[in-house]
């Protein structure tokens, strides 16, 4: 996910200060023989700083100001820069007693402000310049910084949205704008801000980080905006001489992510880790992100057989870390999720590359010779929307630890809800959430009475928001129960309260299917286009219930209204899950890692080979 900047260096000032800096220089060019030298260097140095942005058509421009007061805005800019952020304050108000109207200076002042963590006030400037120039973009772009700094959200959301609609080619709008919304279930906008992202591609339009692109099952526009992010990193991604030739020994396998802790990629690969053949295969796992102090953290640490912790190193560092390594096979668990530093696989730093199970759709670097995946998820003729070469995996591309510790099952009582009624459960991330899915899940509440819908805890806002929309449906928001945040083994004992789980879509359940399933609890999911569409319907089929993948949204609702209305087929289900949990490959460890070790074997002797990467399935495991 986006972590929305309050205000940084790069994101605010932009063409309309550059504009008016250079106005001042030619005004006081005119009047005056002795122009301060550093006037020239600023004007420069804002070019390379900052996006350079004209000012939409029909913009008003600030007035250019006379010689002295130019001197004056000058003098502010410089101490704003220098981070003597109290005599810029004293500067521009000064300075707006002589101009008060001058949007320029409202607006630097706002930035000011807004820096010294005076948010209510930086908030009151921008829309003091708004009454002024309401059709600047940047304006508004930066009325949303500060409302989210001023937890705001949805006021955020509203400036976001304006300054697109403004501006569609203003670098982050978009993103900024689905951050403030999707989190909290504010889905006021929702085709509105659909249309935004789904336009990011076109000409005129700024691109967007490809995470949001995944609530959009559209793979065309997964990889293309995955491909602008990465063109965008490598330019910035150190330059790193492709190994040739390798020492003796066994494979150099190298892990990268910022989520070895209390995550649910950590929940799922720590006892892949643990199992790896030692005689073939070295693990080094590389950590970009904090120590959390969890027995997840300690595991994977002590089930590798290096763990480099590079959490606080920048990129040149980590590049350096991982070359001194001599790693064979340099695996992404991130691609575009929070925390990611996609950049260091632009600079190859391995032989091999590969994406794997972290991120559900293509990284878009050139350099990514591989993506884990299996027929279901990502099917052959799919490829054509991967900047990968696609590998099956048998059975499931997602890895599994059947050993995680379930804790004592709870009672109903002890997560509110009721001991009789039927427990619809939508355990998914709630920025998944979506109004169509939800207008659904609203129809089976109205048809199934004393029903409830069993949620994921969330943020205020999140809760208020979907309270009300249930109210706008017609549904008692008290039968909407919002669990409590708790271990993954706590978490893992509740999941067997609930009667049958509802799925989002199209970004659908991955690690949370795993559970459930895991739990014996029944799965209701539809099939998309896209790899995010597809990974619950290939895990469901997987146990061997097909029969509850659904491929509209009609067909959706059909099948958990029917399971909802008949128990004794529910139990039946769960009495398949249950059987199908002795037995089924999505929980057997030690017969993944050999899947996922011989395609890694294959990719190594392509590489040996000389041949460029290439498709291909990985054989069953016998025996």
């Amino acid at each position: 996910m986006l972590d929305p900047p309050l205000q940084r260096d790069a994101d605010p000032c932009y063409m309309w200060l550059a504009e008016s800096v250079s106005r001042c220089r030619k005004v006081g060019s005119r009047k005056s023989r002795s122009a301060p030298h550093n006037s020239v260097r600023m004007g420069s140095n804002l070019q390379r700083r900052f996006t350079p942005m004209a000012p939409p058509s029909g913009s008003s421009a600030a007035p250019i100001l006379p010689p002295s007061f130019s001197e004056m805005l000058r003098t502010g800019y410089q101490h704003q820069m220098r981070g003597h952020l109290d005599e810029a304050v004293r500067t521009y108000r000064k300075l707006l007693q002589k101009v008060p109207d001058n949007v320029d200076v409202i607006h630097l002042l706002a930035m000011v402000r807004g820096k010294q963590g005076h948010f209510e006030d930086a908030i009151r400037l921008y829309r003091d310049a708004l009454r002024r120039s309401p059709d600047r973009a940047t304006l508004w772009y930066n009325l949303g910084l500060m409302y989210n700094a001023a937890s705001r959200p949805a006021e955020a959301g509203d400036a976001y949205a304006q300054a697109t609609t403004l501006d569609p080619a203003l670098p982050e709008a978009v993103g900024l704008w689905y951050a403030a919304r999707r989190p909290e279930c504010d889905w006021r906008d929702h085709d509105r801000l659909a249309a935004a992202i789904a336009a990011s591609i076109q000409p005129g339009h700024a691109p967007v980080q490809p995470f949001a692109t995944l609530m959009l099952d559209e793979p065309a526009l997964h990889l293309a905006a995955a491909r602008h992010r990465c063109q965008c990193l490598r330019a910035q991604a150190p330059v790193s001489a492709v190994t040739t030739a390798r020492r003796a020994g066994p494979w150099r396998i190298g892990y990268v992510s910022a989520d070895f802790r209390d995550h649910a990629i950590a929940h799922l690969i720590a006892r892949m880790l643990e199992l790896h053949d030692r005689n073939r295969f070295e693990i080094t796992a590389i950590s970009l992100g904090l120590n959390d102090g969890s027995d997840y953290r300690a595991r994977i640490e002590a089930g590798v057989d290096a763990f480099l912790d590079c959490a606080t190193d920048p990129t040149d560092a980590i590049a350096a870390k991982v070359r001194a390594s001599e790693i064979d096979i340099l695996v992404d668990l991130m691609g575009h999720t929070s925390g990611n530093r996609i950049e260091i696989f632009c600079s190859r730093l391995a032989p091999v590359q590969v994406a794997f199970l972290g991120y559900p759709g293509t990284s878009g670097a050139s350099e990514m010779d591989y993506i884990i995946a299996d027929a279901a998820v990502l099917p052959v003729a799919d490829g054509q929307f991967f900047s990968e070469a696609v590998v099956h995996l048998p059975d499931t591309y997602q890895a599994c630890d059947p050993s995680l510790r379930v804790m004592p099952p709870p009672n109903r009582a002890d997560c509110r809800l009721p001991d009789e009624a039927l427990v619809f459960c939508a355990f998914n991330n709630l920025q998944k959430l979506d109004p169509q899915t939800f207008a659904i899940w609203m129809g089976l509440l109205s048809a199934v009475p004393e029903s409830v819908l069993w949620l994921l805890p969330g943020n205020q806002g999140a809760i208020t928001n979907l309270q009300r929309e249930a109210a706008a449906c017609g549904i008692d928001p008290h039968r909407l129960v919002f669990a409590e945040k708790v271990p993954v083994g706590d978490h893992l004992a509740r999941l067997p309260l609930a009667d049958l789980f509802l799925d989002a879509f199209p970004y659908t359940a991955h690690t949370t299917a795993n559970d459930m399933l895991r739990m014996g609890v029944p799965i209701v999911t539809r099939r998309g286009r896209s790899f995010a569409a597809r990974v619950a319907a290939s895990l469901v089929t997987l146990m061997g219930c097909p029969e509850l993948v659904a491929e509209d949204p009609e067909h959706y609702a059909a099948i958990a209204l029917a399971l909802a209305r008949d128990h004794e087929r529910r139990g039946m289900l769960r009495a398949r899950l249950r059987d199908m949990r002795a037995t089924s490959p999505l929980f057997d460890a030690a017969r993944y890692v050999r899947h996922i070790e011989s395609a890694y074997e294959s990719m190594m002797a392509r590489w040996l080979a000389g041949a460029a990467p290439a498709a291909f399935a990985v054989a069953p495991a016998t025996g």
